[in-house]
């Protein structure tokens, strides 16, 4: 018994530091839309697509959102159609038209590679003496090249020196490409523009800048990667035939191979929703349409996604809003006071009908739905700061159902007791007896609950999953307090004195009480005759 009420008592403890620690420690559940408002979109193809490509365009999505820095977003797969739920997001309209928009592979020449800077540290230095006597530097565009800002603050970042041909002879794309590729700032997907200059970041993390679009990703028919030979891992595009295909790929071979001024680095960047995916150096004016290979330091796992990337650029998923559904952050902020009062009422009526129906057992379930609920609070809340698991008005309903899980286990145990009591047994024998027998049928009721909880949470999304999740951990919990918990504390009680004279204090009936008195007298009454 000792080793028993230990073991109560410890995870008594443990589930008030636990409670304490999250309330000091500043964490809360992170709510969910329908709690704190947002806004959330059903998106569906407005064209026939493979289950592969919506597959690669929810991901495409869910970067997209992730860049948005949205709290616990929601992208998933209903059927044919994609729900992407953004809860908390303030500019709402913004978010949808990102979110949204359709992703174009796109084939640009690199103008400067600045390598591995923030867009804030790119600063213009001297340029070398042009080897030629030219008027150009040995890129071919009139620019100067780049290094770092000095860190030292008594020393200023050198000035940009005048070129020596007169600023009226420079063309319209030199003086974009100047404006644009000295400005540092990223080329947001709003300027975008697939004829301009611009200025992007690449897989790797370094900046690029970026002639205008050479072509488009509709002049690839496939992408693999595999192992090419003695080069290690290469991706290998496929064009298509024709004008527009392989013919347009050549094109821009030519201008990149030969550095001309559209491309004076010689490598063609293959860009995807604004973000350089690779830029390969171009080593031939001419290629056929099937024998092209992308070499580098590829892992299996990168020359797989650039091979992704390659075929979704050639088939992209055209999406379009069927459904839109926002939630102020008032509206979520009722949504979640009524599921909040909702809650301590069905707490406060259960509590109430244990109490008086039970008494002093009845405190003893309350205090274990006291436990759960403790446990139940730094769990969400540390989920909700570690892995961006949302509350939502569906995971309250949960909770909800998950006391009336509770509770039911306890009037089990408790019914038991009673019957046991009636048979004519002392309290604390009718107390172990009757967990071993109830215990078995609030276990088989748990995972039934679990078994419930699981399938809802695999084979559906949105709501019902989160209603699932919370039901199941509530329902865990229950367990682990109705085998640690509550017998050893019910039996502790049953071996106080006032419950020896008065076992009504667990709430059993007066017939079951003198059922016991009587064959306890009538015991003694026997010793006594054999006495005597």
């Amino acid at each position: 018994m000792s080793s028993q009420l230990a073991r109560a008592l410890a995870l008594l403890v443990v589930s008030v530091v636990a409670f304490a620690a999250t309330l000091v420690a500043g964490n809360r559940p992170l709510l969910g839309l329908d709690l704190q408002g947002g806004v959330s979109v059903v998106y569906q193809p407005t064209e026939e697509a493979s289950e592969e490509a919506l597959i690669e365009a929810t991901n495409i999505i869910r970067s997209r959102v992730d860049a948005l820095g949205v709290a616990e977003p929601e992208i998933s797969r209903q059927g044919r159609t994609i729900v992407v739920d953004l809860p908390g997001v303030e500019e709402q309209q913004r978010a949808l038209e990102l979110v949204g928009q359709t992703a174009e592979l796109r084939f640009r020449p690199v103008l400067i590679d600045f390598g591995l800077l923030d867009p804030g540290e790119l600063s213009p230095a001297e340029p070398d003496p042009p080897e030629t006597g030219t008027d150009e530097d040995e890129e071919g565009l009139g620019l100067p090249r780049f290094n770092r800002q000095t860190t030292d603050g008594d020393e200023e970042a050198p000035e940009t020196p005048a070129p020596e041909q007169p600023a009226a002879t420079l063309t319209p794309q030199e003086i974009e490409i100047t404006e644009r590729c000295l400005s540092g700032v990223i080329t947001s997907r709003e300027d975008d523009d697939p004829d301009r200059v611009v200025l992007l970041p690449s897989e790797d993390g370094s900046i690029l800048c970026l002639g205008p679009t050479l072509l488009t990703g509709a002049a690839l028919e496939s992408a693999s990667a595999g192992l090419g030979g003695g080069q290690g891992w290469t991706v290998n595009p496929v064009f298509r035939e024709g004008a527009d295909g392989i013919n347009l790929f050549n094109q821009a071979a030519v201008i990149c191979n030969q550095a001309q001024p559209e491309c004076p680095t010689r490598r063609l960047a293959i860009v995807l929703d604004g973000l350089v995916q690779s830029a390969p150096t171009i080593n031939d004016p001419v290629f056929s349409r099937d024998q092209i290979q992308i070499t580098g330091d590829f892992t299996p796992e990168e020359a797989d996604d650039l091979a992704t990337a390659l075929r979704f650029g050639a088939l992209p998923v055209q999406l379009e809003a069927q459904q839109t559904r926002t939630i102020s952050a008032s509206i979520g902020t009722d949504v979640l006071r009524s599921g909040v009062i909702a809650g301590l009422i069905g707490v406060s009526l259960v509590a109430l009908f244990l109490v008086a129906y039970y008494r002093l057992a009845g405190l003893v379930a309350i205090t274990g739905l006291v436990i759960s609920a403790m446990l139940l609070w730094a769990i969400v809340a540390f989920l909700g700061a570690q892995v961006g698991l949302a509350l939502s008005l569906s995971g309250i309903v949960g909770l909800i159902v998950a006391i009336g899980v509770s509770a039911d286990s306890n009037i089990v145990y408790f019914e038991n007791v009673k019957d046991a009591v009636a048979s004519g047994k002392r309290v604390e024998t009718s107390v172990e007896r009757a967990y071993r027998n109830s215990i078995s049928t609030i276990i088989k009721a748990d995972v039934v609950s679990l078994i419930a909880a699981f399938l809802l949470y695999v084979l559906t999304v949105g709501a019902v999953k989160g209603f699932a999740l919370y039901l199941g951990l509530a329902t865990i919990l229950d367990l682990v307090i109705a085998m640690v918990f509550m017998r050893p504390m019910l039996l502790w009680l049953a071996e106080t004195g006032s419950v020896q004279r008065n076992p009504r204090l667990l709430g059993l009936p007066e017939g079951a009480i003198t059922a016991a008195l009587l064959k306890e007298r009538t015991g003694r009454s026997k010793r006594r005759k054999t006495k005597t």
